[in-house]
């Protein structure tokens, strides 16, 4: 089943993959991702937002520590 959305197309997902993890650390902010150099020169959009998000709607947030950040007021 494919389902459509304004960032991407997801198909059934059904499992966490390492690089859906590490986009979702990201907060699916292309920045800093292996595959944006692939896709800048490409008339194709990276899809794994839609995926991100799809996943954490059918199996939930993954099990993985995020790293926070914790700004001194000076």
């Amino acid at each position: 089943m494919l389902k459509s959305r304004d960032f991407g197309r997801a198909v059934a997902v059904r499992r966490w993959t390492t690089t859906a993890m590490e986009c979702y650390k990201r907060g699916c902010n292309c920045e800093g991702c292996f595959y944006t150099d692939f896709f800048n020169n490409s008339s194709q959009k990276c899809q794994m937002k839609a995926s991100v998000l799809e996943l954490v709607r059918v199996l939930g947030k993954p099990d993985i520590e995020m790293q926070q950040i914790i700004a001194d007021d000076m």
